[in-house]
């Protein structure tokens, strides 16, 4: 039972702790952020490494050491974005009035970078662990990025629990790319397909140690994630979980207001 169990519970810490640690990167003074930025460099850095150097380690220390690499691997985009490094060509609010088709458009536009990173990230993993055996840092990786994504669309689509707080304010603007609605048609096929990838996962916890290990590393990562989407749409307020690492936050620079607001601000005093 051990072997079921002791992965469960280190994969629910690890998404706990580690979430909480990257959400602490956002209440950092600007001065600290050059540091954040090199330190978890550094970690991506020895998740490449360490998926190179487990993909035909088929144990149970294999299967953690794969799992840790995955997350380092996804953690360093998670805080290069929050930090406002690697965002993308959009950075200003929602201009009043924008169609649906624009709105989407816009929206993309302030996650493009990051999404490429995310990519390019997945891909030096698959390369990385290419005619291994141990696919543990792929899987991982590949849970958080589908469900991510699944995530941001649910907020564009419109949910009842935003959880806006937990963006830092120089990211505020996003928040006008977000739909405000008690639920979404989009909701229910993205819990519905994850819940059966999840079953999926779990069903393959048999045979040897590490294959255990494994698939409740990485489903449990898929459970948890699909607990953060039914949180889009509960009364929940699921902010107080990393409420150690979210407050106190330093200001930084204000929101840039959108263009055609600039343009009717400078039109009312007269300048040309």
């Amino acid at each position: 039972m051990d072997t079921y169990l002791i992965p469960l519970f280190f994969a629910v810490f690890i998404w706990w702790f580690s979430t909480g640690l990257v959400f602490m990167t956002d209440g950092r003074a600007p001065k600290a952020r050059g540091w954040i930025l090199t330190a978890t460099t550094v970690i991506l850095a020895i998740s490449r490494v360490g998926v190179w150097l487990t993909r035909d380690i088929e144990t149970v220390r294999g299967a953690y050491l794969a799992f840790g690499c995955g997350l380092g691997i996804w953690a360093w985009n998670e805080v290069v974005f929050l930090l406002g490094y690697v965002t993308g060509p959009v950075q200003h609010a929602l201009p009043k009035g924008t169609g649906a088709g624009k709105k989407f458009v816009l929206a993309a536009g302030t996650l493009l970078y990051h999404e490429l990173a995310i990519l390019v990230s997945g891909l030096v993993i698959i390369l990385l662990s290419e005619n291994g055996t141990n696919r543990v840092a792929w899987w991982t990786f590949g849970v958080l990025w589908v469900m991510r994504l699944s995530a941001k669309l649910n907020v564009f689509f419109g949910v009842a629990n935003l959880a806006s707080d937990l963006l830092p304010p120089h990211l505020a603007y996003l928040k006008s790319y977000f739909g405000t609605r008690r639920i979404n048609g989009f909701f229910a096929l993205s819990v519905t397909a994850g819940t059966v990838l999840a079953a999926l996962i779990y069903h393959g916890a048999h045979g040897s140690e590490f294959q255990i290990t494994a698939a409740m590393l990485v489903g449990t990562m898929m459970a948890l994630a699909l607990l953060e989407h039914w949180l889009l749409v509960l009364p929940i307020q699921d902010a107080a979980l990393w409420k150690w690492a979210t407050t106190p936050k330093t200001k930084t620079r204000p929101v840039d207001p959108a263009p055609d607001t600039v343009e009717r601000s400078a039109s009312a005093v007269g300048t040309p």
